[in-house]
Order: C-alpha cells, then sequence, then structure tokens
C-alpha cells in the first residue's frame, strides 16, 4: 500500500521540525539511550511497545528512529490546543478511546503497517501515577498476532520520579534511561499463544522506577517537591481518614492524625509508614470501602467534549461532590450522576476527570482530589 499525500505531507514537516527536538529533549532531560542490537535506522515496519513513565516519553522513545513512527494517543489531544493542531497535521497520530477497544483505532494501526510505518503503543494506556508499571491491555496481544511483524520494544527508567504525573512542582536533574530491545521477532507469532505474548511482553515492560532509585540514588532536588501529593493518596497509613492530606513545599501533612512528613531530594517520602508512592497505593487499594462510605468535594471547571467534530466546550464552574454511591453536580451545571452509570472513568494529564453518561462526554478540570473521585466508579487505575 502506498503513501497518501496527507503522510508525505507529515513526512516533509517533520523533517524540518525533528531537528528542533531534540535540543528540546536534551534540554528536557538528560539521557541514556542503551540498544541492545536494535537499529534506528531500520526502514522495514515494525510494532513498538514502550511503558508509560512520564509526559514527555511519547517524545523521548521514538526520538531517534530514522524512520517516524505512527503513535497511538489519547482522542481527547484531538480536541485542545496545541496537540489539536500538532497532531491534526504535523504528527503521525492514531487516536484512540482511554479505557476501551477501539477498531477505528486498530485500523488505523494496520494502514500505517501496510504503507510500510513503524507503529508505537504505549500499552498500559495511561501514564502512570504510581511509578510502577501495571494494567498492559491484553488486547494489544491480540493486535500484535495480526500484525505479523516484529516488536520492538523500549523500557523507560527513571522518568517518573524526574517528573511525577501528579507533580505541581519542577525536579533538577531529570533523567531518563531508554532501552530498546528486539523481543519477538514475526516469525516466531504464528507459534506463539496470546498468553504467552502477554507474559513476554509484560516482563519486558515492567518498571519500578523506586528500585530503580534505590539501586541508582540519582537526586532530583527541588523546593515543591510534594505538592499534589493530595491527588494521588487519598488514605492516610498512620489514621486510615479519608482526603485528609494536604501539601505544601517539600512538605506532606495529615489533618486528622497530624502526621508530618515531606519528600526528600531522592523522591521517598520521609515520616509517614510508606517511603513511596507504589506501596502506599497498594494499601489504599485495601481500603475500598472507607472510600466508597466518605464524602469527597471538588471544585472545578466543566467541559463537554463532541469527538465527532473535535469540540471542547466550556460549561462553567461547578462543584462535584460525591456521596452515597452519586455524583452531584453543582454551580454552572446541575445533575446527579449514580455511580455505575458512567463509562469510560478516567484521568487524563494531572487531575482532569471524565466519563460518558447518558451518550454526553464529562469532562471536569478539577482543583483536587482526582483520584479519589476516580476510584468510588473504577479500580484499574
Amino acid at each position: 500500500m502506498k503513501k497518501t499525500k496527507y503522510d508525505k505531507v507529515q513526512d516533509f514537516l517533520l523533517f524540518f521540525i525533528k531537528p528542533l527536538v531534540f535540543p528540546w529533549m536534551y534540554k528536557d532531560a538528560k539521557r541514556i539511550v542503551n540498544a541492545n542490537g536494535f537499529n534506528f535506522k531500520r526502514k522495514d515496519p515494525y510494532l513498538m511497545l514502550a511503558n508509560h513513565t512520564f509526559l514527555f516519553d511519547v517524545v523521548h522513545v521514538p526520538l531517534k528512529l530514522k524512520k517516524n513512527p505512527f503513535i497511538v494517543a489519547s482522542e481527547e489531544l484531538f480536541v485542545r490546543q496545541p496537540t489539536k493542531f500538532l497532531f491534526k497535521w504535523v504528527a503521525h497520530i492514531i487516536p484512540k478511546s482511554k479505557g476501551a477497544s477501539d477498531l477505528r483505532t486498530a485500523k488505523g494501526i494496520i494502514g500505517a503497517i501496510k504503507r510500510g510505518y513503524p507503529v508505537l503503543i504505549f500499552p498500559e494506556g495511561d501514564t502512570t501515577f504510581y511509578g510502577e508499571t501495571k494494567n498492559i491491555e491484553y488486547s494489544t496481544m491480540k493486535l500484535i498476532k495480526k500484525l505479523k511483524v516484529d516488536v520492538v520494544t523500549c523500557n523507560v527508567k527513571g522518568g517518573y520520579l524526574s517528573k511525577p504525573r501528579w507533580a505541581e512542582g519542577k525536579r533538577k536533574k531529570r533523567f531518563v534511561e531508554l532501552n530498546y530491545n528486539e523481543t519477538i521477532k514475526k516469525d516466531d507469532l504464528a507459534k506463539m499463544s496470546l498468553d504467552e505474548i502477554y507474559d513476554i511482553i509484560s516482563k519486558a515492560l515492567y518498571n519500578n522506577d523506586y528500585e530503580y532509585q534505590r539501586e541508582h540514588m540519582i537526586k532530583h532536588p527541588g523546593f515543591e517537591l510534594a505538592k499534589g501529593l493530595e491527588n494521588i493518596l487519598y488514605i492516610c497509613p498512620e489514621c486510615d481518614s479519608v482526603n485528609s492530606l494536604e501539601t505544601a513545599g517539600n512538605f506532606i501533612r495529615c489533618n486528622h492524625c497530624k502526621t508530618e512528613g515531606k519528600i526528600n531530594e531522592y523522591g521517598f517520602i520521609e515520616g509517614f509508614k510508606f517511603d513511596n508512592t507504589i506501596d502506599w497505593d497498594d494499601y489504599q487499594r485495601t481500603k475500598k470501602e472507607l472510600l466508597l462510605k466518605s464524602e469527597i468535594n471538588s471544585t472545578g471547571d466543566l467541559y463537554f467534549i463532541r469527538f465527532e467534530d473535535s469540540v471542547k466546550e466550556l460549561e462553567g464552574k461547578v462543584n462535584i461532590k460525591y456521596k452515597d454511591m452519586n455524583y452531584y453536580i453543582s454551580g454552572a451545571y446541575e445533575e446527579v450522576i449514580p455511580v455505575d452509570e458512567v463509562t469510560k472513568q478516567m484521568i487524563s494529564l494531572r487531575r482532569d476527570f471524565t466519563f460518558i453518561y447518558n451518550g454526553k462526554y464529562y469532562h471536569f478540570k478539577l482543583d483536587r482530589y482526582a483520584s479519589s473521585l476516580l476510584r468510588v466508579t473504577q479500580d484499574k487505575y
């Protein structure tokens, strides 16, 4: 299958833009690249899979590839600027609905491979909030079998603690290590089961950034290292209170039991039972009943999104409250929404809470408590 005119225009624009991206990414983070025999100049199509540790690994991972891949990305990025323009007219991007399988996405991937392009997928479906690779989408294994091309993996390490997704304060001395491997040859795919492929891919992409940090102890100093933690940590492990944590600068405090701690320059939490967000989250997941019985309140801006014409409309400032298995929305928009009737519920960016209810796509740009509002309705992310 030949390239389309659209492909050729994007290739032309990327040829001129890509040299400007290199110095930007070098400034973003120090990079260590381990090719492990992978040829960055290869021209034949292949599927590349990577774990998703921070926002810009979507740029770091394909940066050295001679042939620009098609990258699978959230459809929400097609309704906001500047990514709306870049993704539609410049970069090779295939839109995907978060948290759901998408026939349109599969067709886009197959078409790109047939036209000779590599394809890059982050099969977790979302950037990690806690620092550990989880929730590899099983549907990706079916796609691997169907594509019948080599599978290359890139294991990204160090990126989470350099730029945590939840963080509102910047870290200095940012760092990322990229490890490429030709993980499965296309000739081996026919004799492999989906479970075997899943096991290989899961092991190839698994990363725990805190384990990596304990080994390397890379300093990431800053003045607001704890700011934003209350948006992902909602159960105090010292007293089991819900949404009682607050942060300021490098410090974190529980308003209920008065326990105080801080994040040190290596990214570890001091003063609380857990010194990392992975173990803390494993603990708070066991307290689901406490969360469901609690009351959660946050203000934020409410938008409605129409993907059919790529429009995102601001409804206004609202308060969203969770209580007794309902979301109560008040302010510029009034509605009561049963929690068990929402679908495709996700957190995008740092604390943007989205879901579909009665055919409408709700997008809340929250001021706080994003993870607890999500967790009352799903446990995946």
